[in-house]
């Protein structure tokens, strides 16, 4: 998949520049931009991005809050969290803001490139510290089966299994044998019908039978 723009809401402005000289030199990437802050980022960009790369702690609303507004705006667009956080309350809230992926900044530029293509192929990319503590907490949580799964149909519920087993929307078509495009319809669908923003919510909810 040839990706054509995107963008990062970073206000350290050593950070953004580095982020955004190695982003522009990759041939996947036709166009980067970089905001300092979610206001500039909501106040200038039309038409949105493909993936954005998110920070916490922003001067104005912080990505946390942030997120959740440009997900609103912009409902196909991929967040991926980049921050200094760890902790499990910041990785949550994020997440549940609509967030696709949380990466730690220590991240080498070579895996922060492998984890744009992930999100885009529908991978929920994440620093290893991080998906253990997501791990950790499913493992300890009773997951309740969803109260409104009569709602959706026969292949929205195999899509939603699949999601939840972790498998990429190419993966997901391949097994099923239809069109990654047609993947992503059902998942807006679902998403639709369960009023939820990202996958890990749908893991929440969701109960394997």
């Amino acid at each position: 998949m040839f990706v054509t723009n995107i963008a990062l809401i970073e206000d350290d402005e050593f950070v953004r520049n580095q982020l955004t000289s190695f982003l522009i030199t990759q041939e996947e990437f036709n166009e980067v931009k970089s905001f300092g802050s979610v206001e500039e980022f909501l106040l200038k960009e039309t038409v949105g991005p493909q993936v954005l790369l998110l920070d916490i702690e922003l001067p104005g609303i912080n990505g946390l809050k942030g997120a959740f507004h440009i997900k609103q705006k912009f409902v196909s667009l991929e967040i991926l969290m980049l921050t200094v956080f760890e902790d499990k309350e910041r990785v949550f809230k994020a997440l549940q803001a609509g967030a696709s992926g949380y990466l730690i900044k220590n991240i080498p530029l070579k895996k922060l490139k492998a984890a744009i293509l992930e999100v885009l192929e529908g991978g929920a990319p994440m620093s290893p510290v991080i998906a253990k503590k997501v791990i950790n907490y499913f493992s300890n949580q009773k997951v309740l089966q969803l109260e409104h799964s009569e709602e959706l149909t026969a292949r929205e519920r195999e899509v939603s299994h699949l999601l939840i087993e972790g498998k990429t929307y190419r993966q997901v078509a391949s097994e099923l044998n239809i069109a990654p495009d047609t993947v992503r319809q059902h998942i807006k669908n679902i998403y639709k019908k369960l009023q939820i923003n990202s996958r890990i919510e749908l893991v929440r909810e969701f109960k394997l039978m």
